[in-house]
């Protein structure tokens, strides 16, 4: 997707939460959505202070009630170290949360290759532990982070389902959320009725009650941060669109 990035200008559902996604935190990394630290820190001070409060992720359930005004939820997906390096301590600068999406088969204990680079360097599920305690949320994101619509319906199950009870069996607490890779939501959809969905700029803006498992998330493209000011500006008229 990086080769063919959409427009994160159109935000998510007017009226609620705009769910960002980032990647990394990590100025040695080449991604759409990773970001320096210094980038993330201005990041989380604009959208705080330029689009709405962070909403808690331990609040965002399928019964998810949204605030009455502009608010923003943080997510990661995949799992890297540098969450935990580099973009936490930032986050607790700002009291700020995570929806961490985990992809599971990378987040053994031991037995590990070394990493060879940033884009190799998972956490682990101690390191989860860690984020947990913090207050952040660990959500789902697949086994191996294929891409669900080149999968049979029953492989597609599995790859959901397996990430969904290794993370309730890792953190002891059952995900209510679930990221889809690459944000391909396959035309049979996977994810049990008690968990949301979350897509990427390939998903419409649709209210989660609406459409709960394509809920659209966008970015602060890397690379562009002259642009972000407008972004958070416009994202900000979207949500008021629908009051």
């Amino acid at each position: 997707m990086a080769g063919r990035r959409l427009n994160p200008a159109l935000g998510s559902a007017p009226g609620w939460p705009l769910v960002l996604y980032f990647h990394h935190v990590n100025a040695a990394v080449d991604h759409y959505t990773a970001i320096s630290p210094d980038g993330f820190r201005r990041a989380l001070d604009l959208v705080l202070t330029g689009f709405g409060p962070a909403v808690e992720p331990a609040l965002v359930t399928p019964r998810f009630a949204p605030p009455p005004e502009p608010a923003v939820l943080i997510t990661f997906d995949d799992g890297y170290r540098d969450v935990l390096t580099q973009a936490v301590p930032l986050l607790a600068e700002f009291d700020v949360r995570i929806l961490l999406f985990c992809v599971t088969d990378r987040m053994a204990d031991m037995d590990r290759p070394a990493p060879s680079t940033p884009r190799e360097d998972f956490l682990t599920w101690s390191d989860v532990a860690v984020l947990t305690r913090m207050g952040h949320v660990a959500g789902a994101h697949t086994r191996s982070h294929v891409r669900l619509s080149e999968l049979t319906a029953a492989r597609a199950r599995d790859e959901v389902g397996g990430s969904l009870a290794d993370t309730r069996r890792m953190t002891g607490a059952a995900p209510a959320a679930f990221a889809y890779p690459y944000g391909d939501v396959p035309a049979v959809d996977p994810v049990p009725g008690d968990v949301l969905g979350f897509g990427t700029v390939r998903s419409a803006p649709l209210p989660w009650l609406q459409a709960p498992h394509h809920i659209r998330r966008t970015y602060l493209p890397s690379g562009e941060e002259d642009r972000w000011p407008e972004l958070v500006t416009r994202w900000r008229r979207q949500w008021f669109a629908s009051q």
